[in-house]
């Protein structure tokens, strides 16, 4: 997969629609991995919007998947981590 420069993490992440959610998103998986429910119920977001959103996350390799029989855990990848925590990234550009 190719890398994404920070001007693309920029817009994934702040300027697109849904990018408050997906930083919500990314910001619920810090402390430990967590399913599709319980990031729907922590971030106050439908199921079927969680889960548009842990693609477009997985895609861009800011998050995984661990599966563990029929149910699917998100954990943040140190891309992930990274794109939260970068100061580039991280300011506010509005």
């Amino acid at each position: 997969m190719r890398n994404k420069g920070n001007g693309e993490l920029l817009a994934l992440l702040y300027l697109s629609r849904g990018a408050e959610s997906r930083r919500n998103i990314l910001n619920k998986l810090i402390p430990r991995p967590k399913n599709c429910n319980e990031l729907a119920i922590e971030a106050g977001l439908g199921w079927w919007t969680v889960q548009n959103h842990l693609k477009l996350l997985k895609k861009e390799e800011l998050v995984r998947n661990i599966d563990f029989g029929r149910i699917k855990f998100y954990q943040l990848t140190h891309k992930g981590e990274k794109a939260l925590t970068n100061t580039e990234i991280n300011t506010n550009p509005l």
